[in-house]
């Protein structure tokens, strides 16, 4: 099964394109770096540099901002020579499903590029919505894209300087990361952290909304925070018609018509 998987992914791409294996971090959810495209690192050398300040910065710089359940750490795995094409096409669903099984949450990457003169830095970033992608591919009800795209500096941003500083986005991974788990968690029914985190998401997504989006990026970020507040209400109906859930659960005191009140 893993030399057919194998086999998919190296033949899944393009001639700029390559998904090659990339093991997930031991006993955590994963984020995969996967490497990006563009003429801003010209050769092998530069582009695992990238990758490695890349790990380093989100590691060190990260807020957090979601839940752990059982204290379970997200972990930030960069994957050299790893190299999705920019739609995404490789992510078949035989690839999402053992993605999914090895609680990898989201992937990353994208295309930088230095152009103009003087040259200056732009990127476009994707991110992978594993469990979001996981349950389209098993047919169920998802009105949001999994693949979502944002563009790099934003409008009136001021120029950077350097790759790793233009890409690294703890809020925007944050937000990402607070609706896979959150996601996730709801599958497996574990619905006191579900919810917490689908809260989160909502609240973090929104203030990505705020900012200057425009276009296909923020008709699908806002189609994205509205599933994932109904995935909040979700939990909470799910959590009070189970009856394993306990007669004294938090939920029991949430009203699914306002799921995230008095959330943070």
């Amino acid at each position: 099964m893993r030399s057919l998987l194998l086999a998919l992914l190296l033949g899944a791409g393009g001639a700029q394109a390559a998904v090659v294996n990339c093991a997930p971090a031991p006993n955590s959810f994963t984020v995969l770096l996967s490497e990006p495209s563009g003429g801003a690192m010209t050769d092998r050398a530069a582009v695992d540099g990238f990758l490695r300040r890349l790990q380093f910065a989100l590691d060190r710089e990260r807020d957090e901002q979601w839940i752990n359940p059982d204290a379970t750490p997200v972990a930030f795995r960069a994957c050299p020579r790893r190299a999705p094409a920019l739609d995404g096409s490789e992510f078949s669903p035989e690839v999402v499903e053992q993605l999914n099984d090895q609680r990898v949450l989201l992937e990353v990457w994208g295309a930088v590029d230095r152009d103009g003169t003087p040259p200056v830095l732009s990127a476009q970033m994707n991110y992978l919505l594993v469990p979001l992608r996981f349950a389209a591919d098993q047919r169920e009800a998802v009105p949001a894209a999994a693949l979502q795209r944002l563009r790099y500096p934003e409008a009136g941003a001021a120029p950077a300087q350097d790759a790793v500083q233009l890409v690294a986005r703890p809020q925007d991974l944050d937000a990402f990361i607070a609706t896979s788990l959150g996601l996730k968690l709801l599958r497996e029914r574990r619905f006191d952290p579900a919810h917490a985190n689908l809260c989160r998401a909502t609240r973090l997504l929104g203030a990505l909304l705020k900012r200057p989006l425009a276009g296909r990026a923020k008709t699908e970020l806002t189609a994205l925070q509205h599933f994932v507040q109904d995935g909040a209400a979700k939990a909470l109906r799910d959590a009070l018609a189970d009856p394993a859930y306990p007669k004294a659960g938090l939920l029991r005191l949430q009203n699914p018509a306002q799921p995230c009140a008095g959330e943070e």
